[in-house]
C-alpha cells in the first residue's frame, strides 16, 4: 500500500463519524476503507456498536501499528448478522473477497487442489479439482503439496485402477481399452472388461484408502483375495495378493501416534513476526494421513492466537470433511464460536481443545514441529543478529508457545550477577543461538559503580553498560534477553531496554528457587512443566550464565588473595613479583634473602635490590 493512501489523524469523514452513534447493539462484520473506498481492514464483532467506536476513541491504548490503520480509516460499513456464527462465516467470506492489507491472510492466496471421486455416477472417475461443487461427488483436500497429491494420484491408479477419464459410461465405450489400462492403471470397464459390481469395489477400496480406514481397506482387500481363491480364480487371487502387500508396505510407511484412535486434526502455528507458518495434521486410525501448510502474513502483527484463527478459517472453509476432534496449539479466541462454526460445518458435533498432556499434546507437539520447519524452508525466519543462522531449535518453538512470545527466540541472551557480600562483583552475559551457545557474544563485567550487596542494582549497572554500547552501535538485542531473578530483575531490565531504545525486545526473568518465569505485564509468574522443553532450554541458558559469572568471580578472588606486600614495593612489578616468588617461595622467604640472594634473580636490577632492602627494614640485611 502506498503511503499516498495515508490519511492524516482524525481525517476521518464527519458522516462516517456521526454514523458511530447509530451503530446497532448486535452481532455482525465492519469493514474499514481508505480515502479511495478500498476495503483495508474486515474485522467481526459481538456488538458492533462498542467494537467499531473502539477504533476512533480519544486515547485509546493501541499498538503502533493499529494506529498506523486507523490512520487509514476515511469511512466504514457495517453488516448485522444474526448471531456471531454467522458474522464469523461472513468475515471469511469478504476476506477472501476484498483480500484487505491489514488482515491476516494466506502468503499465496490461490486455489488448492482436490481430489474428486464421482461416486453419484454409475462407473465413478478420479480428477483433480480446483473447487468445490455440491454435485454429490467426494472431495479429499485440499492438497497444499503439489508432490504429495501426484505420489497420492500415482499409488492409487497402480493400487485401485481407478479410471480418470472423460467417458460417461456407460452411455459411451470403447472399441478397445486405452494406454492406462496397458500400464495397469485401470480396469478398462469401457470395454466390458470388468462389470458395475466388481468395479464399484475398486471405487469403495479406494475411498477407504483416502478416508485413512487402514484396517478396513487391508480387511477388504483380503476378503477379496479368498473370495478369488475360493473360486479357484487363482490368477485374479494372486493379483489380489500383490496389491494387499503393496498396500500393507505403502499404508505401514505412515506416521504413527501411538495412543490415538479415530479422527482427528492437529493444528499448529508457528510465528515469526509479521509472518507465520500453520500446520493441519489429518490423524486417522492412528496415523498421519496428510499433512497441510500454508504461509500466513498479519500487517499488524497481531498475537499468535490470530494466526491460528485465521488459519482454522482458511482450512476448515476449504475442506469438505471436518473430524469430531480438533486439537490446536494456543488457546483460540472465543473458542465457544469455533466450535459452533465448526459444527454447522460438519452437521454434528465439534469439539475444539488446547491439550496440557497425553497423546493428543505429542500430536500438537508433531505439528508445531512441522510449521518450524516449514518456515524455516520458505525462508521466513528472520536472522537478527550478524551472522546469525536461520535453523530453528525445537526447545525455541516450544518457548515461543510457552511464553506467548511474538517471535521463535532463535537468540537468547542472559546475564547473571555473582559476588561475595557485595565485594569482588562481577555480571555475565550468554548469548545461545539456535538452541547453543554463541561464545563470540559472551561478556563479562566488574561492577563499577554499586558498592553493596544490591542485586538489582548491579543488574542495572551490567544491563546499561552493555545495551548502551548496542544502541551506539546501532546493533539490536537477541531476540529474548532473559535476567537470573524474579520479578525485581524482570523490572529493571525492562527499564533499561526501553530506556536505551528497545522497547519491543521481549524480556523474561527466571528464578532458581521456584524455576518460575516473570514475564511482566501484570501477568502471574508461569510454572514450565519440568519436562517441557521449553524450560529445559531456560535452565541451560541460565545455568551457563551462572557458570560464566562464578568463574569470573573467583578468578578475581584468587587474583586479591595472590596479592602480596610485594605489590606496593616501588619499581616491583607483576613479573618481578613472580620472579621473587618463584626463587624465594614466599613473602617471608624473600624478607628473610640477603643482598646477594636477591642480586641472583633474574630480572632485577641493583636499584630493584636496594629498594626491596630497604621495605623491609635493616634486620633484613646480611
Amino acid at each position: 500500500m502506498s503511503t499516498s493512501d495515508e490519511a492524516a489523524p482524525g481525517a476521518q469523514a464527519p458522516a462516517a463519524l456521526a454514523r458511530l452513534a447509530t451503530l446497532p447493539d448486535a452481532p455482525g462484520v465492519y469493514l474499514h476503507k481508505n480515502r479511495q473506498g478500498r476495503v483495508i481492514y474486515v474485522g467481526k464483532a459481538r456488538r458492533l456498536s462498542a467494537r467499531v467506536r473502539a477504533y476512533f476513541q480519544p486515547g485509546a491504548d493501541l499498538s503502533a501499528k493499529t494506529e498506523h490503520l486507523v490512520r487509514q480509516i476515511a469511512d466504514f460499513d457495517v453488516i448485522v448478522t444474526t448471531n456471531e456464527v454467522e458474522a464469523l462465516i461472513l468475515e471469511a467470506q469478504l476476506i477472501r473477497e476484498y483480500r484487505p492489507y491489514w488482515n491476516v491472510r494466506l502468503k499465496d492466496d490461490k486455489s488448492f487442489p482436490y481430489v474428486r471421486i464421482s461416486v453419484q455416477e454409475p462407473f465413478p472417475r478420479v480428477s483433480v479439482v480446483r473447487r468445490l461443487a455440491a454435485d454429490g461427488a467426494r472431495h479429499f483436500g485440499p492438497y497444499t503439496d503439489a508432490k504429495a497429491l501426484r505420489e497420492t494420484l500415482k499409488f492409487a491408479a497402480a493400487a485401485f485402477r481407478v479410471r480418470t477419464c472423460e467417458l460417461d459410461l456407460p452411455r459411451q465405450s470403447c472399441a478397445r481399452p486405452c494406454l492406462d489400462w496397458q500400464l495397469g492403471r485401470c480396469s478398462a470397464p469401457c470395454v466390458g472388461y470388468e462389470g458395475q459390481e466388481a468395479y464399484g469395489r475398486r471405487v469403495r477400496q479406494l475411498l477407504l484408502f483416502l478416508e485413512g480406514a487402514d484396517r478396513r481397506l487391508l480387511a477388504a482387500v483380503r476378503a477379496e483375495m479368498q473370495t478369488h481363491a475360493a473360486a479357484r480364480r487363482y490368477e485374479a487371487a494372486a493379483a489380489t495378493r500383490d496389491r494387499l502387500r503393496r498396500l500393507e508396505q505403502t499404508l505401514g510407511q505412515a506416521q504413527a501416534v501411538s495412543g490415538l484412535g479415530g479422527a482427528l486434526d492437529a493444528c499448529a502455528v508457528v510465528r515469526d513476526g509479521d509472518h507465520a507458518s500453520g500446520v493441519v495434521l489429518r490423524v486417522r486410525g492412528g496415523k498421519v494421513l496428510t499433512t497441510h501448510r500454508f504461509l500466513l502474513t498479519d500487517r499488524l502483527a497481531s498475537d499468535t492466537e490470530v494466526f491460528l484463527a485465521q488459519l482454522l478459517r482458511e482450512y476448515y472453509s476449504r475442506c469438505p470433511e471436518v473430524p469430531a476432534r480438533v486439537v490446536v496449539s494456543h488457546d483460540l479466541p472465543e473458542g465457544d464460536l469455533w466450535q459452533q462454526w465448526l459444527a454447522q460445518r460438519r452437521g454434528g458435533r465439534v469439539a475444539v481443545r488446547r491439550p496440557r498432556r497425553g497423546t493428543a499434546k505429542a500430536v500438537v507437539a508433531l505439528a508445531l514441529a512441522n510449521a518450524a520447519h516449514h518456515l524455516e524452508a520458505q525462508g521466513r525466519l528472520t536472522a537478527r543478529a550478524p551472522g546469525a543462522g536461520k535453523r530453528i531449535a525445537a526447545p525455541a518453538v516450544a518457548l515461543q508457545e510457552a511464553l506467548a512470545l511474538r517471535a521463535v527466540p532463535s537468540t537468547i541472551e542472559c546475564f547473571d550477577i555473582s559476588n561475595l557480600s557485595g565485594r569482588e562483583a562481577v555480571g555475565s552475559l550468554v548469548a545461545f543461538r539456535d538452541g547453543k551457545p554463541w561464545k563470540a557474544r559472551y561478556r563479562r563485567f566488574r561492577l563499577r559503580n554499586v558498592a553493596a550487596a544490591d542485586d538489582c542494582a548491579m543488574m542495572r549497572e551490567v544491563l546499561d553498560r552493555h545495551y548502551a554500547k548496542l544502541a551506539a552501535a546501532g546493533e539490536r538485542p537477541a531476540d529474548l534477553v532473559m535476567v537470573d531473578g524474579g520479578a525485581g530483575q524482570w523490572g529493571v531490565a525492562r527499564d533499561v531496554l526501553d530506556a536505551r531504545g528497545f522497547p519491543d525486545t521481549e524480556v523474561i526473568g527466571l528464578a532458581k528457587r521456584e524455576e518460575l518465569v516473570y514475564r511482566g505485564g501484570g501477568r502471574p509468574p508461569l510454572a514450565l512443566p519440568g519436562h517441557d522443553p521449553g524450560r529445559l532450554l531456560l535452565q541451560r541458558v541460565r545455568d551457563e550464565a551462572h557458570r560464566f559469572a562464578l568463574a569470573y568471580h573467583r578468578l578475581l578472588r584468587e587474583r586479591r588473595q595472590a596479592a602480596s606486600e610485594l605489590d606496593d614495593i616501588p619499581g616491583i612489578g607483576a613479573v618481578k613479583k613472580l620472579a621473587l616468588l618463584h626463587r624465594f617461595g614466599s613473602v617471608a622467604g624473600v624478607r628473610a634473602a640477603g643482598r646477594a640472594e636477591l642480586a641472583d634473580v633474574r630480572g632485577l636490577t641493583r636499584h630493584d635490590v636496594e629498594r626491596i632492602l630497604a621495605w623491609f627494614g635493616p634486620d633484613a640485611r646480611r
